[in-house]
């Protein structure tokens, strides 16, 4: 049974940047992993996904006129830990909160916020089965 999920940053797209308050949200044309064991590294399935990252207190910097975006890498660091490439699903975390995306022609967007909430936005499109 795959209980595992990761969004892969490379193979999704950043469709818009929203704000709500003083929130940042990112909504994002995921590729999600899908595995018993880690996501993206062991056997499972893709999948398309959309999903809404809502940095609390964010603030967003870079090319954010430049959305949407097919992403070509990027991480997430939360309170110093970094996430390279990898989203794990679903998202929640207190404290600082920074991802930073870059497109295939080298425009990057920059998000900061002081905690963020990641959640899937609608439902699943199978794409794939992954083998490492």
């Amino acid at each position: 049974m795959e209980t595992n999920a990761a969004i892969e940053i490379h193979d999704s797209t950043l469709e818009r940047i929203e704000r709500s308050g003083v929130d940042v949200i990112a909504v994002i044309d995921a590729y999600v992993h899908l595995s018993a064991g880690q996501p993206g590294v062991d056997r499972g399935t893709g999948w398309k996904q959309p999903v809404r990252l809502r940095f609390l207190g964010g603030t967003a910097s870079g090319n954010v006129n430049d959305v949407p975006m097919e992403l070509f890498d990027g991480r997430l660091v939360l309170s110093g830990e970094s996430f390279s490439n990898i989203i794990p699903m679903p998202l929640t975390h207190v404290g600082p909160s920074r991802t930073e995306l870059e497109s295939w022609n080298d425009v990057s967007i920059v998000i900061d916020g002081n905690g963020v909430e990641g959640e899937f936005a609608g439902p699943p499109v199978y794409v794939e089965e992954f083998e490492p």
